[in-house]
């Protein structure tokens, strides 16, 4: 089972998402707790391969919340739930949805990866984390993308007489990685070979970073929220998302804060605990950053004396914490300058 996954307060999600992310209050309660292996996703879910032959519809697609059956090939496409995850997936394929969650904070409340792959069309954009089903309805969907829809055990019987309905493989929302969703949604739109093209473009590019950095080959991290002095989460598991993708730098999960287990925090007067080879902490204002650095024991702490400290703000913090197989290659681009500027 996977552990309480690195939170956001509610104060700090509105700063992160904007005013548009009342709905949205819990987003990242359950946005990171994927327990399961990125390596070895087809045994770790049981899935299944389609009913059909190779291309070919109907095609069943085996989820963890049914057998659903595709009668053709999807041509309108909805993605609820988070605003990033399954519409990334769509798009990669091809697939430009013709409706999807919006996103709070970003120039028209679209992320910068997702509109750079519009091809010039302009979805509907629904509420984050929440199902209309009359403007869903609408859309005339015949596929509904849910597999990053923390409510989608509660509304799938809602949506599934709309369309068939992809969910996930693991055992709830977010645990599916980031991998598997996109294997998922391909085999779902029946654009296989697109999906495995874009997950071996992002993996090959964490390759080529392993491979021109081989001295962070086993050094340790830390990713930690910097909100508040007074209750401070810090990742603490390996499987984590978060944790998943500064592995793929090859940099691995401090043993001082995996000691944590599901404690999950540590105190002000502890922080020496999230000291690493690289320290990386999200603030979520100007002002929590200026408390934090302010903090005598924080200010002290070797890797941020040294300046092996890396910060990210809300708009990179969301692509580390629920990744993609879009905003993933984005987040590479924002932090990988960070990181060697913090090794060198």
């Amino acid at each position: 089972m996977s552990q309480r996954p690195f939170t956001l307060t509610p104060m700090d999600r509105r700063r992160f998402l904007g005013a548009g992310a009342a709905v949205g209050a819990g987003l990242l309660l359950t946005a990171c707790g994927a327990a399961t292996d990125a390596a070895t996703p087809a045994a770790a879910t049981g899935s299944a391969a389609p009913v059909a032959d190779a291309g070919g519809f109907p095609r069943t697609i085996a989820t963890k919340l049914g057998q659903i059956t595709i009668p053709k090939r999807p041509e309108r496409v909805v993605t609820v739930g988070f605003p990033t995850g399954t519409a990334d997936a769509a798009l990669a394929c091809g697939v430009v949805p013709v409706g999807m969650p919006k996103a709070a904070g970003h120039p028209g409340e679209i992320e910068p990866w997702v509109a750079a792959k519009l091809q010039g069309r302009t979805p509907t954009l629904l509420e984050a984390n929440t199902v209309d089903v009359e403007q869903i309805l609408a859309l005339k969907p015949d596929l509904i993308l849910a597999g990053m829809h923390r409510g989608i055990p509660d509304d799938f019987a809602k949506l599934s007489p709309i369309a068939p309905v992809i969910s996930y493989e693991g055992e709830a929302p977010f645990q599916d990685t980031w991998q598997q969703q996109t294997t998922l949604i391909g085999r779902a739109l029946g654009a296989e070979d697109k999906a495995a093209a874009a997950i071996k473009e992002v993996e090959d590019r964490f390759a080529k970073i392993r491979a021109d950095h081989p001295g962070w080959q086993g050094k340790t991290f830390t990713f930690t929220q910097g909100a508040t002095l007074a209750q401070i989460p810090t990742v603490t598991d390996p499987n984590e998302a978060s944790a998943r993708m500064f592995s793929s730098f090859g940099f691995e999960l401090s043993p001082k804060v995996r000691e944590l287990g599901a404690k999950r925090e540590v105190s002000a007067e502890r922080l020496d605990l999230i000291d690493a080879d690289l320290v990386i902490v999200f603030f979520p204002s100007p002002d929590a950053q200026k408390t934090f650095e302010g903090n005598a024991v924080f200010s002290k702490i070797p890797a941020v004396k040294e300046g092996r400290y890396v910060t990210v703000d809300g708009s990179l913090a969301f692509p580390l914490i629920a990744p993609g197989v879009l905003n993933t290659s984005w987040a590479i681009d924002q932090i990988l300058p960070k990181i060697e500027k913090a090794m060198a």
